[in-house]
């Protein structure tokens, strides 16, 4: 077959008046792109009209639980977490284990729990730090071709031998230890919905200048491994491996490794990929989405190989003119409004944003954007790992989407010598034509019994200024990262204070403690109080009501010292720190203190705002604020007990009042709840 081919292709070249050098291209090129099998209608660039959404970086750091989930591969630098292989527990504690992804990752740089960047300690994988303080324990396997199996999970679980190693496979295997239930919140919030990931760089590849293996990210490394991998595209590494193949793949490997300017200072390589493909995607989306991200496209070569041409613009070698030219169809000035941008979106993979997609600067070509608005077209640069490369790109997408002239040309057999370039000059004097144009399109056009009658060229004009880059001028800004240190303490209760009151039980007086606080900052946070002798370490619960600011103890003794705390709870069950102590004697005081000064009282809308001072007794222990709306102090209502210090000003504030006339009467005491006499405000009016 391979012979009858060249026979026709041969047959019409020189039937054409080929003859030389480009009789001998003709014939190997054509010949060579049948062998690779390559259609009749080469295109350069594959249709995306009805290609799926590519995952985007963020899509991989979830945790997957299923059974047939997709299995997935890694490139360059990754953040990513995996499928559940195993999840069980036992003896309170959770043991999981997930598959990270395929083949043998180079190494694992970074381990995140949650939102919170950990470090394991020595072989156990015990984390030393809060809030985990050895209650977790992760391990991990790269996925070597022979793996060694998680001993500790074996021995929690024998039915998990030692010939359960997951060759090929990385994983990691965590271990969450039992925690109080009041701990939870803090240190395993999720339960076993705790997400685990790694920062991990990923496949090794093949530097086709050293000829060695390890890890890179140059693009045209990482797009060779692909094409050639049993779990990528599985074409014979015959066919990059031919002298021509070989020598494109080399250039093609020193053009994304070139080291390009920073608007930041120093450089970055040219081309770099970092991202994840899964198993059930179509290798053509993989492929095209590594060539969008690195300007490059995969071209036969002559010996019959194929190779990979990433974007470096150069003066042609190949000139059509009119005498190779013999039509064109849908020849324009630009493009037409459906095609054509002055605006280009596009996102690109942030380490900086936790490897996740973000927008980059715009491109915007501002002129034409205030003449005829914005028109805009969006880009997705997923394996782009730095603001400056997604720019790069995104300056030649808008070249193409706005070239001085695109248009097709049909050609005689002479064009054959365009055939795998990626530029062309273009004299066409009809139009006044003499520039630099890419080839976007490629096809044969096969005449009556296949004989090869001529080619098609789908082109748009793409001058040396694409290519040209100022960091400085072009980069543009990146958008800005902060490190935002989340505050998760939660805040201790204010305005304590710890007195005793007196109340009767079965006709006798028992003192109990009675605590007030601050209302908390939040209606998320709940009050908890607790109290003891201070001489015992057992601490008793103080009761508190929902929405409470004061609180009543159980029965105190005379004679005995007592201290009181309180603290905030989450509504997620979260523990903040308890306050300072406040400390009271309870002693059975018989005198009556001194009574209060200075009374004064003032009314307002729904509200009375009583003050006075308190005497200068030693055995002062609160005011007792007494109600009523006739002046009758005997009928009156104990409407508030305020605690304070002897010889001090002191208020209180009397609210959700009706409207209407109040009268109050004030009377210190002490701690044993014996009253002074007491002094009456007078009437005070509510509106």
């Amino acid at each position: 077959m391979p012979g009858l081919i060249e026979s026709f292709v041969l047959l019409a070249l020189t039937s054409a008046g080929v003859t030389g050098a480009a009789l001998t291209i003709g014939v190997s090129l054509i010949a060579g792109a049948i062998g690779i099998g390559l259609s009749v209608g080469l295109s350069y660039l594959a249709s995306s009209l009805f290609r799926p959404d590519p995952p985007k970086p963020e899509d991989v750091q979830v945790t997957v639980k299923s059974p047939v989930a997709p299995r997935q591969r890694h490139y360059g630098r990754v953040k990513t977490s995996g499928s559940w292989v195993f999840a069980e527990s036992k003896g309170g504690g959770l043991h999981k284990v997930l598959a990270l992804g395929t083949g043998e990752l180079d190494a694992i740089e970074e381990l995140w729990v949650d939102d919170n960047l950990v470090v394991n300690s020595g072989t156990n994988g015990l984390v030393p730090t809060a809030p985990y303080n050895n209650r977790l324990r992760l391990q991990t396997r790269l996925g070597l071709s022979t793996e060694t199996h998680y001993s500790l999970l074996t021995a929690a679980f024998p039915e998990w031998t030692s010939a359960h190693r997951g060759d090929g496979v990385a994983s990691i295997y965590a271990t969450q230890a039992g925690v109080a239930q009041d701990q939870i919140s803090s240190v395993f919030p999720n339960l076993s919905n705790t997400l685990y990931r790694v920062v991990t760089r990923g496949a090794k590849v093949l530097n086709p200048s050293t000829g060695l293996t390890g890890w890179s990210d140059n693009a045209a490394a990482v797009i060779r491994d692909y094409i050639t991998h049993a779990d990528g595209m599985r074409l014979p590494s015959s066919l990059v491996s031919t002298p021509q193949a070989a020598a494109g793949w080399l250039a093609a490997y020193n053009r994304a490794a070139e080291a390009v300017e920073r608007k930041a200072g120093g450089t970055e390589a040219r081309y770099r990929l970092w991202g994840t493909y899964r198993f059930d995607e179509r290798p053509a989306d993989v492929l095209g989405r590594f060539q969008e991200c690195c300007d490059a496209r995969i071209v036969p070569t002559p010996d019959g190989g194929v190779t990979l041409d990433i974007g470096t613009w150069e003066e042609p070698t190949v000139i059509l003119d009119e005498d190779a030219i013999v039509g064109f169809s849908e020849l324009a000035r630009g493009r037409d409004i459906l095609t054509t941008a002055n605006t280009i979106r596009a996102t690109y993979l942030s380490p900086t944003h936790d490897y996740q997609s973000t927008d980059a600067d715009q491109w915007i070509d501002d002129a034409d954007a205030a003449l005829r608005g914005e028109i805009a077209t969006d880009k997705q640069f997923l394996l782009a790992p730095s603001h400056g490369q997604a720019r790069r790109l995104m300056k030649l997408a808008a070249y193409r989407a706005n070239p001085s002239w695109v248009g097709g040309f049909q050609c005689n057999l002479k064009a054959l010598a365009a055939f795998g370039k990626r530029f062309v000059r273009i004299r066409y004097p009809l139009f006044g034509i003499d520039e630099v144009f890419e080839v976007q399109d490629f096809r044969f056009n096969l005449g009556e019994g296949g004989i090869l009658t001529g080619v098609s060229l789908q082109v748009i004009s793409m001058p040396a200024a694409a290519y040209a880059w100022d960091a400085a001028t072009e980069e543009g800004t990146a958008p800005i990262s902060e490190d935002v240190a989340v505050d998760r303490t939660i805040p201790v209760p204010t305005g304590l204070s710890f007195g005793v009151n007196r109340i009767t039980i079965g006709g006798q007086q028992v003192p109990v403690g009675v605590i007030q606080f601050d209302t908390p900052p939040s209606e998320a946070l709940i009050v908890e109080g607790r109290y003891k002798r201070t001489a015992v370490s057992e601490w008793q619960v103080i009761p508190i009501g929902d929405k409470a600011t004061e609180a009543q103890s159980g029965a105190l003794s005379d004679g005995d010292q007592y201290e009181a705390q309180v603290r905030h709870i989450t509504i997620t069950g979260r523990q903040g720190a308890w306050s300072a102590s406040q400390t009271v004697n309870v002693v059975a005081d018989t005198t009556a203190p001194g009574v209060v000064t200075d009374v004064t009282k003032t009314g307002g809308v729904g509200t009375v705002d009583l003050g006075w001072k308190s005497p200068n007794s030693a055995n002062y222990s609160a005011a007792n604020i007494r109600r009523n709306t006739v002046n009758t102090e005997g009928t009156a209502t104990l409407v508030r007990t305020e605690y304070g210090a002897p010889s001090a000003n002191d208020s209180w504030q009397d609210t959700g009042l009706a409207a209407g006339t109040y009268y109050y009467w004030i009377k210190a005491r002490n701690a044993s709840g014996v009253e002074s006499a007491s002094v009456a405000t007078g009437s005070v009016t509510v509106t």
